[in-house]
């Protein structure tokens, strides 16, 4: 299955900023799997991020949630998209002031293993519309394609 994801020029207010979020991480992450990815790679992601507050709280190394901060999150995109392919099929969004929810299915496959997720995350913005908190709800559905 190829990513599903719409265009972020498909929307407008915060939920075209997420889908930019979006379309920017698949973008970090191929250049991390190229291993070409740079300081100035991540300008694009991180204009739509206030890098100083942004707390991202969820599961990502590993079966417990964590709680971390921007450098933090730079350094698992970067070791993530060394070793997965990404792709993810949009469900459902949700904007309200401040705030977007946004469902999908997640496919994330290393080593020729793909394991199939729904996944909710919600994005928070401050008062000039920059990404400042991320929720992130997994549900493994158990699924692995070859």
């Amino acid at each position: 299955m190829a990513n599903e994801m719409p265009s972020s020029s498909d929307f407008t207010g915060l939920t075209h900023a997420v889908i930019a979020y979006s379309e920017a991480f698949t973008r970090l992450v191929g250049k991390a799997k190229a291993s070409t990815l740079t300081d100035a790679d991540w300008e694009e992601i991180e204009q739509l991020v206030d890098v100083s507050a942004f707390v991202r709280e969820g599961v990502f190394a590993g079966p417990q949630a964590e709680v971390i901060d921007w450098p933090t999150y730079r350094s698992y995109v970067t070791q993530y998209g060394g070793f997965t392919d990404w792709e993810g099929t949009l469900r459902h969004v949700t904007e309200m002031p401040g705030r977007v929810i946004l469902e999908l299915e997640e496919r994330n496959t290393r080593g020729g293993v793909t394991d199939v997720s729904n996944t909710v995350t919600i994005y928070e913005f401050g008062a000039d519309n920059r990404l400042r908190h991320l929720d992130v709800y997994v549900m493994p559905r158990g699924e692995k394609q070859a």
